[in-house]
């Protein structure tokens, strides 16, 4: 891999093309402005960028530099100019595993910005309060799985891309993150507009309690409330119950029933997500065919 170097005006650097799989560089700019960005030093000159037949693809790292250098929220170089290090690279691919590379020595790259990261690559974004954090790794995993694994985050994020822009498009605001692998899953099994319409009237909370008797949303509301008053939310045995448990209240929902206690049983959820691939795995086949 041939290496190169030239000065670059910052103005200039500032136009480079991003990395594909850049994670969201006004979040990072944020907290790298407060931590190891806060104070200028001569090593935040040097700057890396992938080059093919000797033209600039897009940049390695320095995405936040730059943004901070364009904000004025940084002290650039006193010479007005960045040293550029130059990867000769294949293709767009190589450039790619060379911004994972730099990213995971310069940083701690979090699941959330590998989520991020993907969306742009496929060409999209995340933009709802329920997705803009990004931080459901674990919840992807496990819609993807049925149960937590050491999975690629880039694979799945382009798996459940379509169930992702329709999710986000939602705009839901309840934060309700430990719902999302549910969420995902009911789309693909029941579609956008019908798991949509139930996690839309979930998020505004219009369940209903007639007469003692309550609606699958009600149901759901209240299995949630109860839980976070008791602190049974966290870790991943209480969130495959109460993906379980939302599962049942959103059968008790799709068909129209009630219930007088408020008891949700708990749902078998892994076996729904396997039972969900199986079904996705028997369509391959016969478009195979």
């Amino acid at each position: 891999m041939a290496v190169n170097a030239i000065e670059m005006s910052i103005s200039d650097w500032s136009e480079v093309p991003d990395n594909p799989r850049q994670r969201d560089t006004i979040k990072r700019a944020k907290s790298a402005s407060r931590k190891h960005l806060k104070q200028y030093s001569k090593l935040h000159r040097v700057v890396f960028a992938a080059t093919k037949n000797g033209s600039i693809l897009c940049k390695l790292d320095g995405h936040t530099r730059s943004c901070l250098w364009d904000s004025g929220e940084l002290e650039s170089p006193a010479c007005g100019k960045v040293l550029v290090c130059l990867f000769e690279v294949a293709n767009v691919a190589e450039a790619k595993a060379l911004y994972d590379q730099l990213d995971s020595g310069s940083a701690v790259k979090k699941p959330s910005d590998a989520i991020f990261g993907a969306a742009r690559e496929l060409g999209f974004s995340l933009n709802s309060h329920l997705l803009r954090s990004c931080a459901f790794a674990t919840q992807l995993k496990i819609a993807t799985s049925g149960k937590k694994f050491s999975g690629d985050i880039y694979s799945m994020v382009n798996d459940w891309k379509f169930e992702l822009k329709e999710l986000d498009s939602l705009a839901l605001t309840s934060g309700n993150t430990i719902l999302i692998s549910l969420m995902l899953v009911a789309m693909r099994l029941d579609g956008v507009e019908k798991a949509g319409e139930f996690f839309t009237l979930l998020d505004q909370d219009k369940g209903s309690k007639i007469n003692g008797s309550s609606d699958g949303i009600q149901l759901v509301t209240s299995m949630l409330k109860v839980r976070r008053a008791e602190g049974r939310t966290a870790g991943y045995d209480n969130l495959m119950q109460i993906c379980g448990q939302t599962w049942t209240g959103y059968g008790f929902w799709k068909r129209g029933e009630t219930k007088k206690r408020d008891l949700l049983a708990i749902a078998d959820f892994n076996s729904v997500v396997q039972a969900m691939n199986a079904t996705k795995s028997q369509h391959k086949s016969l478009v195979a065919k």
